[in-house]
């Protein structure tokens, strides 16, 4: 080290310079670095195949979704191998639903209803009004606009 503090190398390690003259050359531009673009959004973006959301209107018109498994009864509970279905107490003044009534399972295009052995039933309506009950314990699948009634209270299936 030297008395201005920088580090001097020994004599023999660097070799001379001949390059100390002051002739001063312009270097040539630099070519610019390419910038980086994100590639644009496609125009029209790639349809994904759309699952129905399923929709069950009430008579108070309130609608609910089935998501899944949904458990409909007057104080309905989860059993056997609906144990992680959600539940929909229905206020029934003729208490002709029991308390837990039937189950609707949204499956891709359809919607099935399960009668739970009730006691009052679940009943199919057609277009033209006609019914026909569901026997105990059996499912039917249903479209969008189909409507079911659990005793009396009349519930339709919906498609959004």
């Amino acid at each position: 080290m030297d008395s201005s503090g920088f580090i001097t190398p020994p004599p023999g390690l660097v070799p001379p310079r001949h390059d100390t003259d002051t002739h001063t050359e312009r270097v040539p531009p630099r070519t610019p670095l390419p910038v980086f673009r994100p590639p644009s959004p496609l125009s029209t973006p790639v349809p994904t195949p759309a699952t129905p959301v399923w929709l069950l209107s009430l008579p108070t018109g309130a609608r609910v979704p089935i998501d899944g498994a949904l458990l409909v009864g007057r104080n309905p509970v989860r059993f056997d191998r609906w144990s992680d279905a959600e539940l929909l107490a229905v206020a029934d003044p003729a208490r002709s639903v029991s308390k837990t009534h039937a189950v609707f399972e949204a499956q891709g295009d359809v919607v099935r209803v399960t009668d739970l052995h009730s006691t009052n039933g679940v009943t199919l309506l057609d277009a033209s009004g006609a019914e026909s009950a569901l026997p105990a314990g059996a499912a039917i699948t249903l479209g969008a606009g189909s409507v079911v009634k659990l005793g009396e209270f009349r519930l339709q299936i919906l498609s959004a």
